[in-house]
């Protein structure tokens, strides 16, 4: 079972937990309910591009298969499409949610995923992101500078070893009194 680090951030209030891809799922699932249209897509701040996929349609994942694979409906056409990544390629998701003042809605609550592949060879990640397409006006703003408040969160964690293993600055080398 893969075992990766969840960072959520909630109007500043930071967590990370460990996730596992069935909890993910569950939580991707719940925002395709809530929400009439989903956006899916990608994004690299590196190099400054947010690229927008289409309407997330479902989400599944293979265990055995080592498979991920979002299916989505592009943006001006009827045409769907899937999106397949390595399971074991999974190396962390994140969850921004704010309290924001939208130009046409005005005070609304509005609610980001993230899920983020690395390859182990290169060492490249991919980012893709999940929004409402209908909740602000300015869907994709909110998803970039959502992006900016967590992608450090759950990288400095590594819940596969044994258990929850992060770095104590207060652990005195072996030795030291």
């Amino acid at each position: 079972m893969k075992v990766f680090a969840h960072g959520c951030n909630i109007n500043f209030q930071e967590s990370v937990r460990e996730m596992v891809i069935s909890d993910w799922k569950r939580l991707l699932d719940k925002m395709l309910d809530q929400q009439e249209k989903t956006l899916f897509g990608k994004i690299d701040l590196e190099a400054k591009e947010v690229r927008v996929y289409g309407r997330l349609e479902s989400f599944d994942y293979d265990e055995e298969g080592n498979r991920c694979t979002f299916s989505f409906q592009w943006m001006d056409e009827p045409k769907q499409e899937e999106e397949n990544r390595k399971l074991e390629d999974v190396y962390l998701s994140h969850e921004a949610s704010f309290d924001i003042v939208d130009e046409q809605a005005g005070p609304v609550h509005y609610r980001v995923l993230y899920i983020t592949f690395m390859d182990e060879e290169t060492g490249d990640e991919t980012t893709y992101f999940f929004a409402d397409e209908d909740g602000v006006l300015e869907p994709l703003a909110c998803v970039a500078e959502f992006w900016q408040q967590v992608w450090e969160l759950g990288r400095d964690i590594d819940f596969e070893m044994f258990g929850c293993s992060v770095y104590d600055i207060n652990r005195k080398p072996c030795g030291c009194e």
